[in-house]
């Protein structure tokens, strides 16, 4: 493959790479970085409030400090797996020292802030991590050096002498003048280092294919940016190339651009300078059959305008990708914003609606007779001072009255709330808890809070959890890697409150690795409960005779350490020494006679606890039969008046069924048609049917609440039965 091939395939790459500019994914990173800055919308109406809710920074600065915090209070934040017995001491050697190279060497609290803050709000954040030798170029000066001393920095090849004067001074004691010289000297170094930065998400992209949130599975991978011709030479680019190369016109390009300079004085214009010309590159890490033999290679090109600047086989992609809401098989998952967006924008509007709707009611329009006006009325009715006068040729009241808005914006509040709380389902983050009194606070139970807490807590904590295993775990692997290869010299670093001599040629090729991500605060509140109880344990089995046998030194220091770092203090060795393997003392004579007594006290103290305990349940069983003796009087009580009052219905229905009888009789005889007979108008005749209907319905339910009485005292007797049986039951 020829070098214009090469570069015809990488410029096809990125002209079709997600992440474009102009592309789905841009645009949508540029309406988030929006939303978080409070833009207008752009449906604003004149005369209308245009407010815009700030949802999307909300959540995004309310996220922030618990993971800055998790991921930057543990001792160290990874730990590589030894592969055996004889690996424990250079693995941890191995875990503090890319530590060190990360949070001392490298911004570590802006890296991190930075990364998190892009992937909450643009999707995903990126790092870049390479082994930086870009020479620095510094001037130093010496004065009066003798002809040693010269010698002595003329053998520094990093130094390059660019002026020089001699001159002879007059040494006291000396037979004769000496020279010395006035030199200055160009230093130019190469130390090389681990470096970590930031790569802002509209400079990344990545091959349209890509079906993983790991960089290095896809086919391409790169950076569009801009550099200066300086910061290309200081990069090994030849200086022929770099000064054919066109600069770059500073203009935006792209919504994600003009999002994100947003303000006028964001741009600068081109100097004078020649060395600070803007060019536009291209690094790509592509996978390409350079060589012809078939297979594809990983290469490290960089191209500017129609040049190729570097053409190298690569080891590995230098990017690290996290996402907080991964989706399967995509490169591009859901940021925290694209889960409030929309929440910003209804909320947006119904705010607007509210505050219009204040507006108009406060400030009501007019109406008015034109009839009744005079020249000046319309200016003065558009007058707002306080005290203002109004003229009309005619009466005010057949002139003029105001146009009255009810105030409806009430009915929008619960609508707010109700987004609010969606708000905090997706994401996690609510303000509730803030503003609230202690009086409040004291009515909520604890369960509730906690719980609540809990749940918020673990939706931010599986955030870091996928940040951890993703991005985070790559990067120190990387970082691991680039120490292996490249770093062939011992450093002294501190480690551990430790000076000690670092080389990484004695480590391992590592590929296993823990995040220990910190805690939150209500964690640290848990786990403190638990290790005080685990101290406290460790007392007494101490205390009881137990120590080197159940409980050692080198335990209770490990308990004690872990409360300490669990106050995030990081050296445990200020407070507790570390005894190592060392058994414990034995106890001297007096010791052993107070843990004997210890012993005695601790004995006779369980068992009075135990006949305490006898007692306490002694005095239940003594309650619960007086319960059961109580119980059985309130049930012959019962059965007793159950009986009465059975006795009482039997001779109340009994006498019932006699008026039935005698009445039926009445009904039937001869008398009763003597009356119908002898009855002198129809309404008397109906008043008598009438009689009978009533006489006949009264009977009937009679007859009904006979036998409903006799269901209930049959039931009320069996319920008796079954009581006392359960109590003699309890009793035995």
């Amino acid at each position: 493959m020829t070098e214009d091939e090469l570069l015809n395939l990488v410029n096809t790459e990125f002209e079709s790479a997600m992440g474009q500019p102009g592309g789905d994914i841009s645009q949508e990173r540029a309406l988030a970085l929006d939303m978080y800055n409070s833009k207008a919308m752009g449906n604003e109406v004149d005369g209308q409030s245009s407010v815009v809710t700030s949802d999307v920074a909300d959540v995004v600065d309310g996220i922030m400090p618990s993971l800055l915090r998790i991921f930057t209070t543990a001792e160290n934040l990874v730990s590589f797996d030894p592969a055996d017995h004889t690996d424990v001491e250079k693995a941890e050697q191995s875990s503090d020292y890319v530590s060190y190279v990360f949070f001392k060497q490298n911004p570590a609290f802006l890296i991190l802030w930075q990364w998190f803050f892009d992937a909450l709000l643009q999707k995903c954040g990126i790092t870049k991590a390479w082994w930086d030798e870009s020479e620095i170029v510094s001037t130093e000066t010496y004065s009066g050096l003798t002809d040693v001393e010269l010698a002595e920095l003329l053998a520094d090849e990093e130094l390059e002498p660019i002026e020089r004067d001699e001159r002879t001074i007059e040494v006291p004691g000396a037979p004769f003048p000496i020279t010395v010289y006035d030199i200055k000297f160009r230093r130019v170094s190469k130390s090389g280092r681990a470096r970590v930065i930031n790569v802002p998400p509209d400079e990344y992209r990545i091959s349209a294919d890509a079906r993983s949130l790991d960089p290095s599975e896809a086919r391409m991978v790169g950076q569009e940016r801009e550099a200066t011709r300086s910061e290309l030479l200081e990069m090994g680019f030849d200086k022929d190339l770099v000064d054919i190369l066109p600069a770059y016109n500073d203009q935006i390009t792209s919504t994600e651009q003009a999002a994100r300079q947003d303000k006028s004085d964001e741009f600068s214009d081109s100097t004078n300078d020649r060395s600070q010309d803007k060019i536009l590159i291209r690094e790509a890490y592509v996978k390409v059959d350079y060589d012809g033999d078939g297979r594809s290679e990983l290469r490290q090109v960089f191209t500017a305008g129609n040049h190729v600047l570097s053409n190298e086989e690569a080891d590995r992609q230098p990017f690290h990708v996290i996402c907080p809401y991964p989706i399967a098989h995509k490169h591009f998952g859901n940021s925290v914003a694209d889960k409030v967006m929309d929440i910003q924008e209804v909320n947006t509007t119904l705010l607007r609606q509210v505050l219009t709707n204040l507006y108009h009611t406060n400030n009501p329009g007019n109406a008015v007779w034109e009839h009744g006006m005079s020249e000046n009325t319309l200016d003065d009715l558009l007058t707002t001072h306080v005290g203002r006068t109004v003229r009309f040729q005619r009466p005010v009241s057949e002139s003029w009255q105001p146009m009255a808005v009810p105030f409806t914006a009430n009915a929008s509040f619960p609508m707010l709330e109700y987004f609010d709380k969606v708000k905090r389902d997706r994401t996690g983050i609510s303000s509730d808890g803030e503003g609230l009194s202690p009086e409040a606070l004291k009515n909520i139970q604890s369960s509730v809070l906690i719980q609540a807490f809990d749940i918020s807590r673990m939706k931010i904590e599986a955030v870091a959890r996928v940040f951890a295993e993703t991005g985070i775990k790559s990067l120190f692997l990387h970082l691991h890697e680039l120490l292996l290869k490249h770093q062939k010299k011992d450093q002294i670093v501190k480690l551990r409150n430790q000076f000690v001599a670092v080389n990484p040629n004695s480590w391992r090729s590592r590929f296993d690795m823990t995040v220990k991500i910190g805690l939150g605060l209500g964690t640290r509140e848990q786990n403190l409960l638990h290790l005080d109880q685990i101290w406290q344990k460790q007392q007494e089995l101490a205390a009881s005779g137990q120590m080197n046998l159940t409980v050692t030194p080198q335990n209770m220091f490990m308990t004690a350490s872990e409360i300490v770092k669990n106050a995030n203090l990081k050296q445990p060795e200020m407070f507790f020494q570390n005894p190592g393997n060392q058994p414990a003392p034995p106890p001297s004579s007096e010791q052993a006679e107070i843990q004997r007594q210890a012993l005695a006290i601790q004995e006779r103290q369980q068992q009075l606890d135990a006949q305490d305990q006898q007692i306490k349940q002694s005095k239940v069983q003594l309650e619960a039969q007086s319960d059961a003796l109580s119980h059985q009087r309130d049930l012959a009580k019962l059965q007793e008046s159950s009986a009465a009052r059975q006795d009482k219905f039997l001779i109340e229905n009994e006498k019932l069924r006699n008026d039935l009888t005698q009445i039926t009789a009445e009904f039937r005889s001869e008398r009763f048609l003597n009356q119908l007979k002898e009855a002198k108008t129809q309404a008397e005749v109906q008043q008598l049917v009438a009689n009978a209907t009533k006489t006949r319905a009264e009977t009937a339910k009679i007859v009904v609440e006979t036998e409903a009485q006799g269901i209930e005292n049959q039931a009320v007797k069996s319920g008796l039965d079954q009581v006392v049986a359960q109590q003699a039951e309890d009793i035995g």
